[in-house]
């Protein structure tokens, strides 16, 4: 048994650093069993990781709106420059912060399973606060993004949005001259800030971006690898494999195929959201419950919900699709992408 050591690309935020760990960690335990007669090796090598963290261009200008100065590539823009020169063998990302399609030197290699997806609203008192439909008219809320925006906007006209950006203490601090805030979910708990959530809304009221609560791998495209400390002794395809969640890239597939067939960005009041859903129509946190019951289970229902606010009308257009997804075939990602493709379409039919 050989030590191998992963090097991953990360941003240096707080948040970015403990989902980042998360991820390794997860890396790490997913190749630290004994193989077993699946397993091509008797035993894996011993693997272990170090931090590359790096400051992008989204995290040095605050000062400024994403969709001002680049958009969601603002964010992984210096990690995968880290790939290529051989910095880093992985880099990790929230999937949400990716563009919708990687560019050709990349490719999205594995997801981790889905955090909490939807978006948390926050009030002084944290969750003895006020909730977000009882604030009063002209309470001030604040949010970096125009998707929720739209959205509370169809729930609250009568409220100022004020756009705020920075790290989540940050945001949670602009609570001393705002009413309130909205941030994900997912990054709250990850960051065990739970308890300064004053209601979270379902996604019935409140479409969470697209990718939303998914940590993203990526490396080179196999026609651009390079050699590394990991590339050079072991198969860094089979390590990551280990770790890949299969629903949740269906899912991340899906919801990314909408925004690509809408060539949309973070500057477009857009979003997608995919889960699976039993037979009987109830979802379980983007996986149905019996499909850990049953791995032979040979296909699985997605249904896949989207909007798009049309400056136009200046309507919020709304449409919803599903459709079998056979999680044990080779073609399971682009049954899901297919589906992502004609959500899309069915938006594109109403504007």
């Amino acid at each position: 048994m050989s030590d191998l050591k992963l090097r991953i690309a990360t941003r240096k935020s707080a948040l970015a650093l403990a989902q980042t760990t998360m991820a390794a960690d997860a890396i790490v335990a997913a190749n630290s069993v004994i193989g077993n007669a699946a397993d091509s090796n008797n035993a894996r090598d011993s693997l272990t990781y170090e931090l590359v963290s790096m400051t992008t261009e989204g995290d040095r200008r605050l000062d400024k709106s994403l969709a001002s100065f680049g958009g969601k590539g603002v964010f992984i823009k210096e990690l995968e420059i880290a790939l290529l020169e051989g910095r880093a063998d992985i880099a990790i990302h929230s999937l949400k912060d990716m563009p919708a399609e990687v560019l050709p030197q990349f490719k999205l290699a594995a997801v981790l399973k889905r955090e909490d997806p939807r978006d948390a609203f926050l009030s002084r008192g944290g969750s003895a606060g006020i909730r977000f439909m009882d604030l009063p008219a002209g309470a001030r809320v604040g949010t970096g993004s125009i998707r929720r925006v739209v959205q509370l906007k169809a729930l609250r006209p009568d409220l100022e949005y004020v756009p705020i950006r920075g790290n989540i203490q940050t945001r949670i601090g602009k609570l001393a001259e705002l009413d309130g805030v909205v941030l994900a979910a997912a990054g709250l708990k990850r960051m065990g800030l739970a308890d300064q959530v004053t209601e979270y809304f379902s996604t019935e009221q409140m479409l969470p971006a697209s990718g939303q609560g998914i940590l993203a791998i990526e490396t080179l495209n196999d026609a651009t690898v390079q050699e590394s400390r990991v590339t050079g002794r072991a198969d860094l395809a089979q390590i990551l494999a280990r770790v890949n969640d299969v629903a949740t890239y269906c899912i991340a597939s899906a919801e990314m195929a909408y925004l690509k067939a809408l060539n949309a960005g973070c500057q477009f009041p857009v979003a997608s959201f995919a889960e699976f859903v039993c037979e009987d129509g109830i979802e379980n946190r983007g996986t149905c419950g019996a499909l850990e019951e049953n791995a032979n289970r040979i296909a699985q229902t997605l249904k896949i919900r989207g909007i798009y606010w049309d400056e136009k009308s200046e309507k919020l257009l709304r449409a919803e699709v599903a459709g079998n997804v056979d999680l044990n075939s080779e073609d399971c990602v682009q049954q899901s992408k297919n589906l992502g493709i004609e959500l899309a379409c069915a938006i594109q039919k109403q504007l």
